[in-house]
């Protein structure tokens, strides 16, 4: 018990704590030299596994919080699940860049832009880190800090208090962007909860990232055919 608590506070206080503190340095790195931008899916890919790995092990060592990893097919998990790749189609189809939604596409975009892959081997990188995000994200607060907080504290503040710090995490890719993180935090909570499946939870915000990293990348080369 008191390895799972040391474990929640890294998570729930530690981990977001690092980001706050380094993101305007990182941020301020990649712009000034694009070939941080790689060093850091490096360095993020290699943060998500260490403490995704501490999770599983401290489970199958304690068994607190209880993990739920396998898929359940219920009904309503299918219909999520359904609802879910087709979101993700629909999401891809819109990932096109032309002169006509080239402006407003990256406008959506500045405050993440920097961020996103540029050239191919940043592209094949940062399938690696939404992989990994997906994964380990909804491992590191679905399924980890969401049931800590569930079993000691409640459901309500479980869920509020794991997506501000799920928010908390991603102020990388902007300030205004906490919100839009917080309210997916919670639309990836509502469906492990209600689904009691977070392999749909997973899939989705690997689907998400994929689609941001996609963006990028075709809005970069959309710009260096104009040039």
């Amino acid at each position: 018990m008191i390895w799972t608590t040391i474990l929640a506070i890294l998570i729930g206080i530690i981990y977001p704590t690092y980001f706050l503190f380094t993101y305007k340095k990182t941020n301020l790195s990649i712009k000034q030299d694009p070939r941080f931008r790689l060093v850091d899916y490096k360095q993020t890919i290699a943060i998500f596994w260490i403490l995704t790995v501490l999770i599983l092990f401290n489970f199958f060592t304690t068994h607190l919080p209880q993990l739920n990893l396998y898929p359940n097919f219920t009904v309503i998990s299918i219909v999520i699940s359904i609802l879910a790749l087709a979101f993700s189609v629909l999401q891809y189809s819109q990932s096109n860049i032309s002169s006509d939604t080239y402006t407003d596409v990256k406008d959506k975009m500045k405050d993440v832009y920097h961020y996103l892959p540029k050239t191919k081997r940043e592209f094949n990188w940062f399938i690696i880190l939404s992989i990994s995000a997906g994964i380990c994200e909804e491992i590191i607060f679905r399924l980890f800090l969401f049931e800590y907080l569930n079993e000691n504290i409640g459901l309500l503040i479980a869920f509020v208090l794991t997506n501000i710090i799920f928010a908390l995490t991603h102020i990388g890719m902007g300030k205004q962007n906490i919100i839009s993180s917080f309210i997916l935090g919670l639309l990836f909570s509502a469906i492990y909860y209600f689904t009691d499946n977070i392999w749909i939870a997973i899939l989705l915000h690997i689907a998400i990232d994929i689609n941001g990293g996609i963006l990028g990348y075709r809005i970069n080369n959309f710009e260096q055919k104009k040039t």
